[in-house]
């Protein structure tokens, strides 16, 4: 009898230990299944009833690869004639029984609408320049924005992915939430190139927001990184870490013995390197999208001494970002002496408590014939103010996608 009473004890407990197995198994099945816990691939039961792993990359985008616009002096008459030999028309999609309005009309409501709304939030305006176009992107765009910032260094080699893992998971979850996240990518990326010019050397649109779906039984999560999809995004004129490593050797020299012409006072050192770069540079008239990249940006101004109106301002920014002045590039429309149209950049800079606009390319004609500027051209787009400076410039804030960033109020006034 003691002998059967063993024997029973034995099969209980050996029931007991394979109840409680068993209810183990079937909580971590439904944890996996139902994805209340993260499993790893080669531990997930789910994974063996059925798993499926999609990649998708997005590239990144830019706005335009437009020639912006160049002023043109004819020194054998001294009249000033614009170039607009590369106008951008400006298409407004409107329904058919609607007249069609004049751009500029347009452009010029907007920007009084603006500044109107502005006036009204003066005291809450944005003043940090550093980082002007950060400071309007969403949560989702700061946070790309944020890791890519931070990592910058790395970005010099053309391969660093930046990991997000799960973060956007529950944005992804949600209707348009792709469409969301990829708009606030491409505003980030653009974004973290206008507010460090120094990153010339990076080809944005090889740069691609990578969504791997993992779908597993009833469960699918999302896990993003942001990279070249193995491949470089580096720009194809500096292809190689050591390329890129003496580009930003020789930009830096550029700068710092542009700086050494500087002095103390803010305003001087803005016409000393406004007179620099008009008296340095050359437009470069005959760009070719193949074979004109850096004209867009800071090596092309500073390095090649040939740019269109991205790079002067880019090299304006970057350099100004060096002495600590405030100053932001600014995108919008400029409109010719015969009423003619294009896409443009300039700057914006932030002295004595007051913006004030300098567009250093309309400064720096483009000479027909033997001859020289007046001062009265040379500094005719340096440190306006709103009064005068938008009778021929129109913000769009359009950097990216169809989001319009908004730009600080100018003084009414010149300097």
């Amino acid at each position: 009898m003691k002998r059967r009473k063993n024997d029973g004890s034995f099969i209980t407990s050996i029931l007991l230990i394979l109840i409680i197995l068993i209810f183990s198994l079937t909580v971590y099945f439904c944890l996996d299944v139902f994805g209340i816990i993260t499993v790893p691939a080669k531990y997930s039961i789910a994974s063996l009833f059925y798993s499926h792993i999609d990649v998708i990359a997005t590239q990144g985008q830019v706005v335009t690869e437009e020639v912006f616009p160049q002023n043109t002096i004819d020194t054998s008459n001294k009249n000033i004639v614009e170039d607009t030999e590369e106008n951008t028309e400006i298409v407004v999609e409107l329904n058919s029984d609607e007249p069609i309005p004049n751009p500029i009309e347009e452009l010029e409501r907007l920007q009084e609408e603006r500044r109107k709304e502005q006036e009204r939030n003066k005291q809450e305006q944005i003043t940090n320049a550093e980082k002007f176009y950060y400071n309007q992107l969403d949560e989702y765009g700061k946070i790309i924005y944020d890791k890519l910032f931070l990592n910058m260094e790395k970005l010099k080699t053309g391969t660093y992915t930046a990991e997000y893992d799960m973060t956007f998971d529950e944005l992804l979850h949600q209707e348009n939430g792709s469409e969301i996240l990829n708009n606030s990518f491409q505003l980030a990326i653009n974004a973290l190139t206008f507010d460090n010019p120094e990153l010339f050397y990076i080809d944005i649109t090889k740069i691609n927001l990578i969504t791997e779906i993992t779908t597993r039984a009833f469960s699918t999560t999302y896990r993003i990184s942001i990279g070249g999809n193995g491949k470089s995004y580096l720009s194809n004129d500096f292809h190689t870490v050591e390329a890129v490593l003496g580009a930003v050797e020789l930009v830096d020299t550029a700068k710092s013995d542009i700086i050494a012409l500087t002095k103390e006072n803010d305003v001087e050192n803005l016409k000393i390197v406004h007179d620099y770069l008009v008296d340095n540079l050359e437009y470069d008239t005959e760009y070719t999208e193949n074979g004109g990249k850096n004209s867009y940006n800071v090596y092309g101004a500073l390095i090649n001494k040939r740019a269109v109106c991205e790079g002067y301002a880019r090299a304006y920014k970057s350099i100004m970002d060096d002495l600590g002045i405030p100053c932001i590039i600014a995108c919008g429309i400029g409109k010719n002496n015969s009423g003619a149209t294009e896409s443009h950049a300039w700057n914006y800079v932030y002295v004595n408590e007051n913006w004030y606009a300098i567009d250093v390319t309309w400064d720096d004609p483009v000479i027909i014939g033997n001859g020289s500027i007046s001062d009265d051209i040379k500094y005719r787009y340096f440190l306006k103010g709103a009064d005068q400076f938008f009778t021929d410039h129109f913000e769009d804030g359009n950097i990216a996608g169809e989001y319009s960033f908004e730009y600080p109020m100018l003084s009414s006034t010149n300097y």
